[in-house]
């Protein structure tokens, strides 16, 4: 585990993969501010809107760190393959990630109701995209080899 933790912050260091990383943060509770409403949340969820919104913080503090991660190795490895895994993780954490915009995403394909029948409201989807996010860094942390500064 102290080898991915020093991978990850020796990767972080780097101007190019922190600015990277910083403004996929920015851009995430970006997209949190905008479709959330915390007083509507409190009002309709009382407390638990505030670990939802903590969430969400943990998510996309989560999700930066993935996407510098995963620039690194893309500029490191060249493989054009890997485009899909960038995609593919940005869309999980978007639909599974953030409330709003599962919930926005589900209206539009029809779905919106199956996330009431969730006796946290979704909230369960989070803490399933925070655990494959976590393995997500702790694999690609794995592969990614150490950089001497």
């Amino acid at each position: 585990m102290r080898n991915h933790i020093e991978n990850i912050t020796s990767i972080l260091r780097q101007r190019k993969y922190l600015a990277i990383s910083t403004i996929t943060f920015a851009v995430f509770i970006g997209i949190i501010n905008y479709f959330n409403n915390l007083e509507q949340q409190l009002g309709n969820l009382g407390n638990f809107a505030y670990l939802q919104l903590a969430t969400d913080v943990v998510l996309a503090a989560m999700f930066a760190i993935f996407v510098g991660l995963f620039i690194f190795r893309y500029d490191t490895a060249k493989q054009l393959s890997e485009k899909k895994g960038l995609v593919g993780g940005s869309l999980g954490v978007l639909v599974f990630g953030c409330a709003a915009c599962n919930i926005t995403l589900a209206g539009y394909f029809g779905l919106a109701g199956i996330l009431s029948t969730f006796p946290f409201y979704g909230y369960e989807l989070k803490v399933v995209a925070l655990g494959i996010l976590l393995i997500s860094i702790t694999k690609i942390s794995r592969l990614t080899c150490r950089v001497e500064l």
